[in-house]
């Protein structure tokens, strides 16, 4: 099977200008992203496609390939489909360029899951062990599935709400998003000329455009640590982990 892994990266984020350049103990998160994601057993090409020459210019100092993609794309998943218009791969997977920790065995776990779900379009990931500061942090995405591994819901909230507050009669089903989608080829397109959704809009999450119309997600877990890189503190919380080697 033909797959290809591609990772979409812009410079000019909100929140963390320059972000897939900025640096982690020594290396830019862009690199760190990448020489995870190579490692996947079944990744037959692997892209960033960034809409920045500096970017362009950083991952081809490492070795790896990068594709100019124009500024104006709507979002990461749009910048994906421009990378692969003309690929014949019958999967591509969409790897976030902030999720420096990403194990390439999720990636795996994730291209095996779809491809034993032919029901599903699109598989991503999520992490177990999720903490109280993440369950109330609204830059953590939140994940509910259902008896089959499949996505319920995304949110920034803290879902569910317990109402009686029985936590511990109750714990927590609820997982930490990973920044992984892996799409069957017609459907990425599908996808990205689809209208933004109402829920999407309200959240600001991509992914719940494809629960709203009526298609379904396969969920793998992990419990393998992640983190998204939004903000300064991210950083400085990434660079603490690597120190004391936390995986």
């Amino acid at each position: 099977m033909n797959i290809v892994g591609v990772i979409p990266a812009r410079y000019s984020s909100t929140r963390l200008p320059g972000k897939p350049l900025k640096k982690i103990a020594g290396q830019t998160l862009i690199r760190r992203v990448y020489e995870n994601a190579v490692k996947s057993r079944f990744l037959k090409r692997l892209i960033v496609a960034t809409d920045d020459e500096r970017i362009q210019k950083e991952v081809e100092s490492f070795g790896g390939e990068a594709v100019l993609t124009p500024s104006g794309l709507p979002s990461g998943t749009d910048r994906v489909a421009y990378a692969v218009k003309k690929e014949s791969a019958e999967i591509i997977v969409n790897i976030q360029g902030d999720e420096p920790f990403l194990d390439p065995t999720v990636i795996d776990d994730a291209i095996e899951a779809l491809a034993q779900s032919p029901e599903c379009v699109v598989s991503t990931a999520g992490r177990t062990n999720i903490t109280e500061k993440e369950l109330s942090d609204p830059n953590v995405v939140k994940v509910l599935t259902n008896s089959r591994g499949e996505a319920i819901y995304f949110s920034r909230q803290n879902i569910p709400f317990v109402r009686d507050n029985e936590t511990q009669r109750f714990p927590s089903p609820t997982l930490v998003h990973i920044g992984l989608y892996v799409y069957r080829l017609d459907f990425l397109f599908k996808f990205t000329s689809l209208p933004v959704s109402r829920l999407e809009e309200m959240e600001k999450l991509e992914q719940l455009r494809i629960i709203e119309n009526g298609y379904r997600i396969k969920v793998v877990t992990t419990d393998r640590a992640s983190l998204g890189i939004d903000t300064p503190a991210d950083l400085q919380f990434a660079e603490k982990m690597i120190r004391h080697d936390f995986r």
